[in-house]
């Protein structure tokens, strides 16, 4: 009992999801169809890759991806200022290492990495790899274009060893 009663304050006064029985947040945010879609569009070997062809779990690995490697920096500040905190209550933040909270993938990394992804999504090997980011907003019966295309720089290349 003193254990549930020690998560569930946990849970309630420092925000942290500590079982996994309160896994709340995964549903806790209300999506509205006014709100800003990113797309990202994969070019492979000068084609674009049609998302409606693929299942939903490629297509998932071609959308999250790249959009969670963009988000990285962010994240890993966030992730090492947090735990800061509340590790200060213990008295050994002074300890703490930033590198143990953060992720050191640099972008050939990655795109080596998402190659892969892609050539075992399409099948076929990738000489080259393309990726763009546009915004999208709901507009009644289709999704319209916020603003233009744009490439990412930091991921891909014209020919990849």
């Amino acid at each position: 009992m003193l254990f549930i009663i020690l998560f569930g304050v946990i849970n309630y006064k420092w925000g942290f999801v500590a079982t996994p029985v309160l896994q709340f947040g995964m549903y806790s945010q209300v999506f509205h169809t006014k709100d800003t879609q990113t797309v990202y569009i994969i070019e492979a070997n000068n084609k674009v890759i049609n998302c409606a062809e693929i299942s939903l779990t490629n297509r998932d690995i071609l959308q999250l991806y790249p959009e969670n490697y963009e988000k990285e920096k962010i994240r890993n500040e966030a992730a090492y200022l947090t735990m800061k905190k509340y590790i200060s209550f213990t008295g050994l933040s002074g300890f703490m290492n930033y590198e143990k909270f953060s992720n050191k993938i640099s972008d050939s990394l990655f795109t080596i990495w998402f190659k892969t992804r892609v050539e075992r999504i399409t099948g076929s090997p990738v000489n080259s790899l393309h990726v763009f980011r546009q915004h999208f907003v709901w507009n009644s019966k289709e999704l319209e274009a916020v603003d233009s295309l744009s490439k990412l720089k930091y991921l891909g290349t014209q020919l990849i060893p």
